[in-house]
């Protein structure tokens, strides 16, 4: 250093525990006494235990997730594509008798999953359907049939009857589609609200 020329105070900081101001003795120094610095190393020993299991829990989490069998990542994805069905045709009534009523609804696949697991997820072969004939009719076909046509186009039901790919669904893809859906679900039911 230059003789004669003084060195700068160090300028005051503010306390990282307490809202008093300091003159630090050196430029490391980030609390005014050993009651803070005790305070802030308990708070930095506190958040690392946090941070700690809370990556304990998602490794846990993940391990538990990977022991599910892909059934469960099936039905969990069919359970968001049928609410996303019932909410697009909420205005909607039975695509099979034609009914309004207030019971229970249900999402009607036209070709039903263990005939034709390929068209699961086709969001033209599936719609909203009143219970007894989902349940009571098995899908009320003579019914659904002439209304499904008239929804959809002969072309859009020629290719819903044509042959079809079997899809291998993994997990990742699984999740990926219910995420999907419950999305689009969301987003329907924000523009309804806002209509």
């Amino acid at each position: 250093m230059a003789k004669g020329i003084k060195p700068k105070p160090p300028k005051p900081k503010k306390c990282k525990c307490c809202p008093d101001k300091f003159i630090p003795r050196n430029s490391l120094q980030t609390v005014c006494s050993p009651k803070c610095a005790i305070q802030l190393a308990n708070q930095i020993t506190e958040r690392k235990q946090k941070r700690q299991a809370k990556e304990e829990r998602a490794a846990w989490n993940q391990r538990k997730a990977d022991a599910k069998p892909l059934s469960h990542w099936t039905k969990l994805a069919q359970q968001a594509f049928n609410e996303f069905i019932r909410t697009r045709d909420a205005d909607d009534c039975c695509i099979s008798c034609g009914r309004m009523h207030q019971g229970q609804w249900h999402a009607g696949h036209f070709r039903t999953v263990k005939a034709s697991p390929e068209t699961r997820f086709d969001e033209d072969g599936c719609h909203k359907q009143c219970m007894p004939c989902n349940h009571h009719l098995s899908g009320n076909i003579p019914g659904y049939k002439p209304n499904l046509i008239a929804k959809i186009g002969q072309a859009a039901f020629d290719r819903l009857m044509g042959p079809h790919e079997l899809k291998k669904w993994t997990r990742e893809e699984l999740q990926e589609l219910a995420a999907h859906y419950r999305q689009k679900t969301r987003e329907l039911n924000k523009r309804r609200e806002a209509a």
